[in-house]
């Protein structure tokens, strides 16, 4: 029986996929595969991707989901009720409290990425970039985002937007989110994928981003392909604990993950190929950061037939995706303060938003690039600590017998493969990234 403050979950499976889903194509690499995959070896990179990301962020996306089924609260609460059934230290707690703030900066950050990505898309249907240089390109985004005020008030009515479909609740609000955007976000890149088949050479994509190229891949390489597969999933963040808590019970909580680590993957697949097919075909080379986003791409849009519109699309469809990663990041704080602070549903979305604004602010004004110092700050230090931690407690202190009562639905050898991975994969494996960071 759920707890009266838990809101009553939804229904089916296929949302708390879809949800996941949309949080891992939010926080996804497109700043970073296209180049990544290209330098260091592109199959042969890609291949060690999928490793890392089985080997590490599923395992721990998986024990955050069942740790949220097991205590069916905030991150906090799920944490402490988890600790009390295996007679641990209730100070574990606090690990969800700091998942749940992590996860407020990060929607900070995406609220600020779809608002740089909705401006593009406004700025190219508009074609004011219409047969532009590159030059003219890069100076139109330096001047945007120098104009902090400019930016500010769109990311306030953004984080606000997120607060209140917030508020809608877990089956309302989530489940609008998880049927209606992700679909609109599938069927647009699909459409401009199909542009680009249309319109560029693609041998030169295969050669950059699928020929298996052993000689190019190196430990730094394998750093990389590590680093990307944990931010992709969203794990760390205590996500998966605010959304195992209110899905529904007795779901094949690994056999969900993995599907969401397959589409995930798809997504990741598509994004890479319209980017490196429209900068090579530019003649510009694939690199990692804001300028290949939002220099490369809109000069490589705005240079081709159609292109203003099909660039508006893609745009619109990041800006939709990141806003919707954004009111997903706010769960965990909302359960937090609904919870744990006894304010209810509404009082701690509007909470939560109002914390990510301020974030938000202090981020826009002080940092000359808040996206990057950020989340590379978070992607570097936090997020490493928090999952390492969070395969200590789940692999080593909650007793198996727990887990494997949440777990009763996955195969044997599914569970014991899982358990192995969360102990004797993912601490050495974040241990190691905190030593290269």
């Amino acid at each position: 029986m759920l707890d009266d403050n838990i809101p009553q979950p939804w229904r089916a499976r296929t949302t708390l996929v879809l949800t996941l889903t949309l949080v891992a194509i939010g926080l996804g690499n497109l700043q970073r595969m296209p180049y990544l995959i290209g330098e260091y070896g592109g199959g042969s990179f890609f291949l060690t991707y999928i490793v890392a990301l089985c080997a590490l962020s599923v395992p721990v996306m998986i024990a955050e989901v069942t740790i949220g089924s097991l205590g069916r609260g905030s991150p906090g609460l799920a944490m402490h009720w988890a600790a009390s059934a295996g007679n641990v230290d209730s100070r574990w707690r606090f690990l969800g409290v700091s998942q749940a703030v992590l996860a407020v900066m990060l929607a900070a950050v995406a609220a600020l990425t779809a608002v740089w990505c909705l401006h593009w898309a406004g700025t190219l249907y508009s074609g004011e970039l219409a047969s532009a240089s590159a030059v003219d390109v890069a100076d139109a985004f330096l001047g945007y985002i120098e104009d902090r005020a400019g930016q500010f008030l769109p990311v306030l009515l953004a984080l606000a937007g997120a607060g209140g479909l917030s508020c809608l609740g877990i089956r309302f609000g989530m489940g609008l989110l998880a049927w209606a955007c992700l679909p609109v976000v599938a069927i647009t890149l699909f459409g401009v994928l199909d542009f680009v088949f249309v319109y560029s050479d693609l041998r030169p994509v295969e050669e950059f981003m699928f020929t298996i190229r052993p000689s190019d891949w190196s430990i730094e390489g394998l750093k990389q392909a590590v680093g990307a597969a944990s931010v992709t999933l969203g794990t760390g963040l205590g996500l998966g604990i605010a959304l195992g808590a209110q899905a529904p019970t007795g779901l094949p909580w690994g056999r969900s993950v993995l599907a969401v680590a397959v589409l995930d993957s798809a997504f990741l697949i598509v994004t890479a190929v319209i980017a490196s097919s429209l900068l090579l075909n530019a003649n510009i080379a694939p690199a990692q950061g804001l300028a290949a986003v939002f220099v490369g791409l809109p000069y490589a849009f705005a240079n081709l037939p159609l292109g203003e519109v099909y660039g508006a699309l893609f745009f619109g469809a990041l800006a939709l995706i990141s806003w919707s990663a954004a009111a997903l990041l706010l769960e965990p704080a909302v359960l937090l303060i609904g919870n744990e602070w006894g304010l209810g549903r509404v009082s701690g979305s509007i909470l939560a938003a109002t914390m990510a604004s301020v974030l938000a602010a202090v981020t826009l004004f002080v940092s000359d690039t808040p996206a990057i110092n950020v989340g590379g700050l978070i992607a570097r230090w936090a997020l490493p600590v928090s999952l390492l931690l969070t395969a200590i407690f789940a692999g080593w202190l909650v007793p198996r017998p727990i887990l494997r009562g949440e777990l009763y639905r996955e195969p044997d050898w599914l569970f014991r493969l899982w358990w192995w991975l969360l102990r004797w994969c993912v601490p050495p494996i974040c241990l190691l990234w905190l030593v290269s960071a």
